[in-house]
């Protein structure tokens, strides 16, 4: 009689057993990664809004804002009700005030900011009103400052975020979650 060679079922079975488990162990937990890649798409969204309220001040030559809420009469408290950029004045050739709506984020987040919830950029590029210093956004989830995300805004206009996660714009402030 000719033997046969291959895997007997119990062979199979534990095989399939072994490989369960190594993969439990070394895939690792990717939900952090995905709420650390959900905030930094914000973070980047509302960078992107407040570049865009300054670039079309500048361009059009006209005052343009960008206020927290749905629409051109500011009524949200928090930036995560969503925030919209607008003209103050229509500028020659525009059909509408509105330039873009941003919506609101989901879940359970937090994005303030340490001034106000509306931004009125200049012709010239800066705020006006000039804040005293630079106004700080935070975003925050669930898992507190320590993963908390922030924006500075200068007086000039000029908007960025900070590299490193849970500090303010210099890398040694540590932010702070409502």
């Amino acid at each position: 009689m000719k033997r046969q060679d291959g895997f007997t079922l119990i062979e199979l079975l534990i095989l399939v057993a072994v490989v369960a488990i190594l993969t439990t162990v070394a895939i690792p937990d990717f939900s952090a990664t995905i709420r650390n890649d959900r905030d930094l798409s914000r973070v980047n969204s509302l960078l992107t809004g407040l570049t865009l309220a300054r670039s079309e001040a500048i361009k059009t030559g006209t005052d343009v804002s960008i206020c927290a809420g749905s629409n051109t009469t500011c009524g949200g408290s928090t930036w995560a009700s969503g925030w919209i950029v607008y003209y103050n004045t229509l500028p020659p050739g525009a059909a509408t005030s509105i330039i873009q709506v941003f919506p609101a984020i989901s879940g359970n987040t937090t994005f303030t900011s340490n001034n106000s919830y509306r931004f009125t950029f200049q012709a010239n590029g800066m705020l006006t009103p000039t804040p005293l210093g630079p106004v700080t956004f935070t975003l925050c989830d669930s898992r507190g400052a320590t993963y908390a995300r922030a924006i500075s805004l200068s007086a000039t206009g000029l908007a960025e975020a900070a590299t490193t996660v849970g500090y303010g714009l210099d890398g040694s402030t540590p932010l702070t979650c409502p």
